[in-house]
């Protein structure tokens, strides 16, 4: 069995794999991400009047660090370690400019809230209601940008996905046993889980996503997938099993008429790091494009709006549920790297 879990900026999608159950029928669950979840925390806290102390794991941002800016707004006081700290951003001095101290031991009175991407207590209490048992081999898909205190972590994290399709662009290329020191929130899920005798795999959401919207039953290689995130949006051309060009961007930037448009010049392979790149994204890098692409893949919470403009798009659902079409590309990776 394994337990897959793709943390998204506005959900974790949870789905346990077990070979003896067909796809569809496999046990999930689609809750808020942990950083919603600690974000509600500080918010109520804040309407309480107390003051946070944040201590655990490296971890996503987002709307964990607009609850930290309101808290400290309203008047009330932000304590955090240096590896909760570090979730907010990657140097520790910009985070001391929010207005939050950065200390091991915070004074009495705080509201006590532990930061980490994956809730092992929560997932073990959730499955135990139903008298299921979790797995000892789990894997986990965070977005990470890459520790970069000084340089735009946009650039770092395109950096590391350039890299991956220089390396052969397979799912392997992006998947990781043991992560490198620069991809930082992954190795801190990775040090969780190890810590509790986890067999694990991390991966990005992105490539995740990627590779788990092929296993639709309509996919035709080759072909572009694009996923359509809360966050970000990613799109790739994957041919014989490999990602040969890639763009991201951000969903906030999108309109379907700038989607069709660098769709197009993906599979045309004339779009450009540069445009993508100072347009605010994170940029786009191209292999090489094949003659034909056979099939257009969407997937992903935002992509209601984008596909009605879209000429015969196959809106992917792998295993029967297009919120798992990450944890399906876990599986994938899973078996990639252990057979």
């Amino acid at each position: 069995m394994l337990l897959a879990v793709d943390v998204g900026a506005g959900t974790q999608d949870i789905l346990l794999y077990r070979e003896d159950m067909e796809p569809e029928g496999l046990y999930k669950m689609i809750m808020p991400s942990q950083t919603v979840v600690i974000a509600r925390r500080i918010r109520s806290a804040t309407d309480h009047g107390k003051d946070v102390f944040l201590h655990g794991d490296t971890m996503g941002g987002g709307p964990l660090t607009a609850a930290v800016r309101r808290h400290i707004a309203s008047g009330f006081r932000v304590y955090a370690t240096a590896d909760a700290a570090l979730s907010m951003h990657d140097n520790l001095q910009r985070v001391r400019s929010m207005g939050v101290e950065i200390t091991q031991d915070p004074p009495e009175g705080c509201v006590d809230i532990r930061t980490c991407d994956v809730d092992l207590t929560a997932l073990r209490r959730a499955f135990s209601s139903f008298d299921v048992d979790l797995p000892e081999a789990i894997a986990v898909a965070v977005q990470d940008h890459g520790f970069s205190p000084e340089r735009s972590n946009r650039a770092t994290r395109f950096d590391i996905l350039r890299a991956a399709l220089k390396n052969g662009g397979r799912i392997g290329d992006f998947a990781h046993r043991e992560p490198p020191e620069v991809l930082s929130r992954m190795r801190a899920v990775w040090r969780h889980l190890r810590e509790h005798n986890i067999n694990a795999l991390v991966m990005d959401t992105g490539p995740a996503a990627i590779f788990g919207a092929l296993e639709d039953p309509e996919c035709r290689t080759p072909a572009l997938v694009i996923n359509i995130g809360n966050g970000h949006t990613i799109g790739a051309i994957v041919d014989d099993g490999r990602i040969t060009a890639i763009f991201e961007h951000h969903t906030s930037a999108m309109t379907p008429e700038k989607l069709r448009s660098i769709m197009k010049r993906l599979c045309e392979g004339t779009l450009t790091h540069k445009e993508i790149f100072e347009d605010g994204g994170h940029g786009a890098h191209i292999e090489h494009v094949p003659d034909e692409v056979r099939s257009i893949l969407v997937t992903g919470p935002r992509r209601g709006v984008f596909v009605r403009s879209m000429k015969d798009p196959v809106q992917a659902a792998p295993w029967g549920g297009m919120m798992i079409t990450g944890c399906v590309g876990l599986v994938r990776a899973w078996k990639a790297l252990l057979g």
